[in-house]
């Protein structure tokens, strides 16, 4: 374990090695975000707390981010554009709907800004609608909850819920895809320690112990995983707490899987070490490899429309195998029906890894 913590030591002194880790993933995955709509910041303010306000609260979530504001600080809250609308319901609200009266609820928002007019729209739809329920049924509360529920389920709204999950899905797809490209950008660290490590003879004078150049290369590829292991936990939760980035129930799931990406990427590092003569040489051999590798895998686009000997080509890149399990387990699926996806990264660490050490057991003898 000597060698795996004097490699951490080493990494965490290097203040440019620590803004590549975790600081570069986060200013490269910035990319993801442009041309992608911004998401409309609205705060409903429910004194009528019935089943209704509540179903057209959840609606609201589908189509915005929904934000907690007190009544008396709307005007300063739309004003520090914290918030982009505002809903009021007023206590009495739904019985007067049921009766007709589209009466008691009240919306604020920036009045020269165009930005929240997609929220107002859906507002006035889901109100017209309800009246119209509540003319079908004669105004009867009972039937009205009942009659809208079931419309509520099989109407057009409902369609709109799993839009806004499927923009969701893709964001968060080409946010990862960026991420994905910064693994293996910073995966050329481990490389360049190598060779490094090769240059002063720090080395050849590890291989004089009692170490085999197999031990020696376990302990170095560890503390890079710790490393990834830091790194992507990291940047998942600045994603999901600071940027709201959809991940819906996956994202446990998807944080193992970027982890066993990261043994790629690390392994992937190993192998350039390998090929390389000194750090400049593996410097340049890492960036023409990367770039190719992660536009056959997908990571800057979808390759949906691409020609099948691109697609072809793709199968042939682990980056390729990660993007398809993240979108798997964006739309459902669970982890443990990605073997096929898992087999073949694993596949790839250690073809990567081995590629790394035959070259390296030439050294050692």
């Amino acid at each position: 374990m000597t060698i795996f913590v004097n490699t951490l030591k080493r990494i965490f002194r290097n203040k440019v090695q620590i803004f590549f880790i975790l600081l570069f993933p986060l200013a490269f995955m910035s990319l993801g975000f442009i041309g992608q709509e911004p998401t409309v910041r609205v705060a409903v303010i429910d004194k009528d707390h019935t089943e209704f306000t509540a179903d057209l609260a959840r609606n609201l979530k589908t189509k915005a981010e929904i934000r907690h504001v007190k009544e008396e600080d709307i005007n300063n809250e739309l004003k520090t554009l914290k918030v982009d609308y505002v809903v009021v319901i007023d206590k009495g609200f739904t019985d007067n709907l049921i009766q007709g009266k589209n009466e008691g609820i009240t919306s604020y928002s920036v009045k020269e800004s165009n930005f929240s007019k997609p929220v107002g729209a859906f507002l006035e739809q889901w109100l017209h609608h309800a009246i119209m329920v509540a003319e079908a049924v004669g105004h009867n509360q009972e039937s009205f909850f009942k009659e809208f529920s079931t419309y509520d389920q099989h109407g057009a709204i409902h369609l709109n819920h799993k839009l806004a999950v499927n923009e969701g899905a893709e964001r968060t797809r080409s946010v990862l895809g960026y991420l994905i490209i910064s693994m293996l950008y910073t995966s050329l660290i481990v490389g360049l320690f190598i060779i490094f490590n090769k240059n002063n003879h720090t080395l050849y004078r590890t291989l004089t112990a009692p170490v085999k150049i197999r031990t020696y290369m376990l302990q170095i590829v560890s503390s890079f995983l710790f490393v990834s292991f830091i790194q992507i936990s990291f940047v998942l939760l600045i994603l999901k707490y600071v940027y709201k980035l959809y991940l819906g129930s996956a994202g446990l799931s998807i944080f193992v899987l970027l982890l066993l990406f990261s043994l790629v990427s690390v392994s992937f590092g190993v192998a350039i070490s390998s090929i390389s003569k000194n750090t400049i040489q593996a410097c340049l051999i890492g960036i023409c490899l990367v770039a190719p590798l992660a536009m056959l895998g997908g990571a800057y686009f979808p390759l949906d429309f691409a020609p099948d000997i691109v697609k072809t080509l793709s199968n042939f890149t682990p980056v390729s195998w990660v993007i398809h399990g993240i979108e798997k387990l964006l739309h459902g699926d669970s982890l443990t029906s990605l073997v096929k996806e898992i087999s073949i990264l694993l596949m790839f660490s250690i073809i990567f890894f081995l590629l790394g050490t035959f070259r390296k057991a030439d050294i050692a003898k």
